[in-house]
C-alpha cells in the first residue's frame, strides 16, 4: 500500500534564521529532488521551497519514513547547517494528515498571511519541477489536482482573497503606519521578482511620492520601472540612492547580504538628517541585522511583520473557516480515490480467484452440460456467475468500508484461500498522467450486476 508522507519547517516552527539557511535556490532544487528521489523505497517526491517554508512530499511502498529519514536529507543538502539541531522545528505528518496540510499550504490556509495568492503559484511551480524530472506518480498527481480544485474553490467561494492581503502588503502596511502619509516619501525597492512587483504596486496605489527600482536586468528594470512610474537604477548606484531614501525595501533572490553594515555607515555620514527605515522581506535575508547599531537606522524583517499580518488574519478568521469546510471536501474526493486505488486489487484478485473456481467447476461437468441444449448450458454459466457475484457481494461491500486495507487484505486472503503476493497499484507513471483508478475486468459480470 502506498504511504503518503511530508515533512518540513515553516514559520511557526522555524525562526528566520535556520530557514534562510534551508531555503533551497532555484539551481539547486533539481539536484535535491533528484538526490532524495534515490532514497531507498521512494516512489514520488517534490520539495516546495518558499520564504516561509521548506516542505518534503514522498510517496513509498508499504512503509513511511521517520523524521529521521528527512532530518538526515536535510543535513546532506545543507551543510551549512552541520552542528544546528532541526528536530525541534520539524513536523512530520502522514496520511490524511499530509494531505489535509498539503490542501490548507495550497489554499493559503497556512500561510503568514491567510490568503495570500503567491503560494498557490508556488505549488504549482514545485509539482511541474518533479514533474519535469518524472518524479510525480498517480498519488502525487492526485493530490495536486484535488489541492489545487480546493484552492481554485476557496478563491471564488469565499472572500477571503478580497484584499490584496501579502507579505508584500504587509511591508506596506508598515510603511503607511510608520509614515502616515507616504507623498513626500522617497522609496528604494531592491528586486523584481513576484514579491516586488507587488511591493511597487501596492506604493503606488499608496501614492508614494518617488519610487526607485534596483534591479541586476538593467532591461527588465526599465521595463517594470515605466509599468509601475518609477526611476530605474543599477546597483551601482545603491550607496548613493540610499543616502537619499526615507524607506528601502529589499525582496531579492540573494544569498549574501546586499546592504551591510559598512555601507550603511557610509552612509549615514552623508545623510543630512531624518530616518531610514529598511523593511527586509527577503530570504535568506538582504540587510545585514547589524546596520541598527546606527542611530536613525531601523530595521525589519519578515518575522516582525507578524503584527501587520495578525491583524489581517483576524480580518479573515471567518472566511477561514469556510474555506476549510471546502478543503475537507476535497481531501474526501482524494480519500475516495485513494481508498479506491487500495481496495481494487484485492477485489481483482478475489475476483479472478473465484471465477478460476467456477470455470473448473463447470469444466468438470462438461460431459453432463455437452447433452443440454445450447440456451440451457448458457443460463447454467449464467447462474454460477450470479451466484458468485451474490455470494462475495457482502465481501466486496466489507474491503471497500474497511478502514484497515492491510488488515482486511489478510483476512480475505485466508477465508478465500488467496496467493500471498496480490497484485498492489501502479505507482508510478512518468508523466504523472495516470488517474490511478484501477478497472474491474467487465468480462463475466451478468448485466446489470456489480461486484459492489
Amino acid at each position: 500500500m502506498l504511504k503518503l508522507t511530508l515533512a518540513g519547517v515553516n514559520h511557526k516552527t522555524t525562526p528566520i534564521e535556520i530557514r534562510e539557511r534551508l531555503a533551497y535556490p532555484k539551481e539547486h532544487l533539481n539536484d535535491a529532488l533528484k538526490t532524495l528521489s534515490r532514497r531507498e523505497g521512494v516512489l514520488e517526491t517534490m520539495i516546495l521551497s518558499t520564504c516561509n517554508r521548506v516542505e518534503l512530499l514522498t510517496v513509498t511502498a508499504h512503509v513511511s519514513p521517520d523524521p529521521e529519514f528527512f532530518l538526515s536529507f536535510l543535513q546532506e543538502t545543507h551543510p551549512v547547517l552541520q552542528g544546528h539541531s532541526l528536530r525541534p522545528h520539524l513536523y512530520h505528518l502522514t496520511g490524511q494528515e499530509a494531505a489535509l496540510h498539503f490542501f490548507e499550504v495550497t489554499a493559503s490556509l497556512d500561510s503568514l498571511v491567510i490568503g495570500e495568492p503567491q503560494i498557490t503559484g508556488q505549488v504549482k511551480e514545485a509539482y511541474e519541477r518533479a514533474r519535469s524530472l518524472h518524479l510525480v506518480g498517480p498519488m502525487l498527481n492526485q493530490i495536486f489536482q484535488r489541492a489545487i480544485s480546493s484552492s481554485k474553490r476557496v478563491r471564488t467561494e469565499t472572500g477571503i482573497s478580497n484584499l490584496p492581503v501579502s507579505i508584500s502588503y504587509a511591508a506596506c502596511q508598515l510603511a503607511r503606519k510608520i509614515f502616515q502619509d507616504m507623498r513626500d516619501k522617497n522609496v528604494l525597492l531592491l528586486g523584481g521578482g513576484d514579491m516586488a512587483q507587488l511591493t511597487a504596486r501596492h506604493m503606488r496605489k499608496m501614492g508614494v511620492g518617488s519610487l526607485t527600482l534596483m534591479l541586476r536586468d538593467e532591461k527588465k528594470g526599465r521595463e517594470l520601472a515605466s509599468e509601475y512610474q518609477a526611476i530605474y537604477a543599477p546597483f551601482s548606484e545603491l550607496e548613493n540612492s540610499l543616502v537619499h531614501s526615507d524607506m528601502v525595501v529589499c525582496s531579492t533572490g540573494a544569498d549574501t547580504y546586499l546592504i551591510d553594515e559598512k555601507m550603511v555607515s557610509a552612509v549615514h555620514s552623508r545623510r543630512k538628517s531624518g530616518t531610514l527605515f529598511m523593511i527586509d522581506i527577503a530570504v535568506p535575508r538582504n540587510i545585514d541585522p547589524a546596520i541598527t547599531r546606527h542611530s536613525g537606522i531601523f530595521l525589519y524583517n519578515i518575522d516582525d511583520l507578524k503584527t501587520v499580518v495578525e491583524a489581517n488574519q483576524r480580518e479573515r478568521e471567518y472566511e477561514a473557516l469556510q474555506a476549510r469546510e471546502i478543503v475537507r471536501e476535497e481531501l474526501a474526493t482524494f480519500a475516495r480515490w485513494q481508498a479506491d486505488r487500495s481496495t481494487v486489487p484485492l477485489i481483482q484478485s478475489l475476483r479472478n480467484h473465484t471465477e478460476s473456481i467456477r470455470i473448473a467447476e463447470v469444466e468438470r461437468y462438461q460431459a453432463v452440460l455437452a447433452n443440454l441444449p445450447p440456451e440451457t448450458r448458457e443460463k447454467v454459466d449464467i447462474l454460477t456467475r450470479s451466484l458468485i457475484n451474490k455470494i462475495l457481494h457482502p465481501t466486496y461491500q466489507a474491503i471497500r468500508q474497511s478502514p484497515d486495507i492491510d488488515e482486511v487484505r489478510e483476512w480475505v486472503t485466508k477465508c478465500y484461500g488467496l496467493p500471498a503476493d496480490l497484485p498492489s497499484p501502479a505507482n508510478h507513471s512518468s508523466d504523472g498522467s495516470s488517474s490511478g483508478r484501477l478497472s474491474l475486468p467487465s468480462t463475466h459480470l451478468v448485466e446489470g450486476e456489480s461486484p459492489a
